[in-house]
């Protein structure tokens, strides 16, 4: 007979295959802590090491040969304890994105572009130095040109390195010479490290008066606004970008036809659109 507690040990072993996002630094070795921590938590009880001291050294021995010999006649399962996880993750994080979401996108410290009424609004939280967020800036502004029925609203969270942070604060600062989506657009096509000398090379470029942007970068309202943002991500367990909500489903990563999917069964009649309206904050 099969010890049905074997299952626990395959609970421990599945790991994430597919990355389409960016963290930051030691971030994905703390996922799969959790990840682990959270899988044991949730398998049936009796599953844990004191099932195991129970048992004689020869029955220990039996149950190890067991889980092998299963795992290598049937390598599936871990690919479906895998997907199970990762649905019952997803199902989880999707109801507390979902319950906030009318938060999210009422929060006057962000920068919209599109009709404030739109049926479709579509967050994105990312990173200058990103990149898949690099990846996903054609779709997103394919999106913003072609789709006069959705609001796409940004959210800086700069977590991969202390450029990033200087990036954001300069498209944020942006915002007071009335450019945020011009140095927006700039920050997110560069190439390079962006080093805060390439940075203030950009503003000049996009037509910034350089010297009160970096005024502006200073003042704390940046600070604030970058703070807040990097809250909202962290109450929604967002720690990768990009991360994207449409009508308050999470999308983790740039994976274009789950993006297109989410905006399809937005439950939108895109019929008789809005008409767009010009870029504002909040």
């Amino acid at each position: 007979m099969r010890p049905h507690y074997f299952v626990s040990f395959l609970a421990l072993s599945v790991t994430a295959l597919s990355i389409a996002s960016c963290s930051k630094p030691g971030e994905k070795a703390a996922e799969t802590g959790e990840a682990k921590a959270t899988a044991a938590q949730v398998t049936p009880a009796p599953v844990n090491a004191d099932v195991l001291k129970s048992l004689t050294a020869e029955q220990q021995t039996a149950v190890r040969a067991l889980i092998r010999d299963e795992l290598v006649a049937n390598p599936e399962i871990l690919l479906e304890a895998q997907r199970a996880f990762e649905t019952k993750q997803a199902r989880v994080q999707n109801e507390k994105v979902a319950a906030a979401f009318k938060s999210l996108k009422s929060d006057h410290a962000q920068f919209s572009f599109g009709p404030a009424n739109a049926k479709i609004t579509v967050i994105e939280f990312f990173d200058y130095k990103c990149g898949f967020c690099h990846a996903a800036q054609g779709w997103v502004s394919n999106l913003m040109q072609t789709r006069k029925d959705v609001r796409v609203i940004f959210k800086e969270l700069p977590i991969l390195s202390e450029n990033s942070t200087t990036a954001a604060k300069a498209a944020i600062a942006a915002h007071n010479q009335g450019k945020y989506l011009q140095m927006h657009n700039a920050l997110m096509t560069a190439q390079g490290d962006l080093s805060p000398e390439q940075i203030f090379q950009i503003a000049a470029t996009v037509g910034l008066n350089v010297e009160k942007l970096k005024a502006d970068m200073d003042k704390p309202q940046v600070e604030a606004t970058i703070t807040g943002m990097r809250d909202q991500a962290t109450n929604l367990n967002i720690g990768g970008t990009p991360g994207f909500v449409i009508n308050g489903k999470l999308v983790s990563g740039f994976n274009q036809e789950e993006l297109e999917n989410a905006l399809a069964t937005a439950g939108v009649d895109v019929s008789n659109p809005p008409p767009a309206s010009g870029p504002k904050k909040g």
